[in-house]
């Protein structure tokens, strides 16, 4: 699991993990946002990126590296954003109640139960061949402002260059895994961040599937968009979340 780390200034270091089939420029045009008042740490997640993969993950086993990765670091004060899939991730650790964490940000986040996913969405991800022409379909699908053209080329590359094993465990097995029991209700503070016309994980499911587990938790709907809001409005998720932090 590899960091890219921008020093910038102050405390709590933001912990900044992306989505499904992305890597750490997920957040690469919210950095620049929030540095200026927090240490930012944005990783690639096993299977994405520039992590090697010798072998699929679950998501514990990504909190497990997630939870290395801090120790390695000695990072003492964490906020922890978890962008869909690894919102999950997110979750996982908060329930482990380090004492390192802080709070979390969770931005449009996979529930801690089996995720609802679309028979078309499914067998798309199932059918995956890491072309451009598919990278480019799967990234506008998910979207609803326009990327700026580098966010754009980023998120396609990351698609089409994600290791095999990482990809296909989501759609075989990993979404439909059940650690609603594990998770139980959170008693740290939370902010979810969803877009009103998120395609994958709206805010209906939000509210159903992922707020029950929150017991500090706060749910902000952005209109107009959705479900990559850190490529989408970026400027505008970094003023959420340093209202939230603080």
């Amino acid at each position: 699991m590899l960091p890219l780390i921008d020093e910038g200034q102050g405390e709590p270091t933001l912990l900044l993990m992306h989505f499904f089939g992305n890597s750490h420029r997920d957040w690469a045009e919210v950095m620049p946002h929030l540095t200026s008042h927090y240490r930012c740490i944005a990783v690639d997640m096993p299977g994405f990126g520039d992590a090697g993969l010798n072998e699929a993950l679950d998501s514990v086993a990504m909190a497990d590296q997630v939870e290395e990765t801090v120790r390695e670091l000695r990072l003492e004060r964490v906020v922890l954003a978890g962008h869909s899939f690894s919102g999950r991730t997110a979750m996982l650790l908060a329930a482990r109640r380090p004492a390192w964490l802080e709070s979390l940000v969770l931005v449009a986040p996979a529930p801690p139960g089996p995720q609802p996913v679309s028979d078309e969405e499914r067998r798309f991800q199932l059918a995956f061949d890491f072309s451009r022409e598919q990278a480019e379909a799967f990234i506008r699908g998910a979207v609803v402002q326009p990327l700026s053209e580098a966010g754009f080329e980023h998120a396609v590359h990351d698609a089409m260059r994600a290791s095999r094993e990482g990809w296909y465990r989501w759609p075989r097995t990993t979404y439909a895994e059940d650690h609603a029991d594990t998770v139980g209700r959170l008693n740290c503070p939370v902010r979810v961040i969803v877009g009103d016309r998120d395609p994958s994980l709206p805010p209906d499911v939000q509210q159903r599937l992922v707020m029950p587990h929150l017991e500090q938790g706060e749910l902000r709907v952005i209109e107009q968009c959705g479900h990559l809001l850190p490529l989408e409005i970026p400027e505008r998720l970094a003023q959420e979340m340093r209202t939230f932090i603080g």
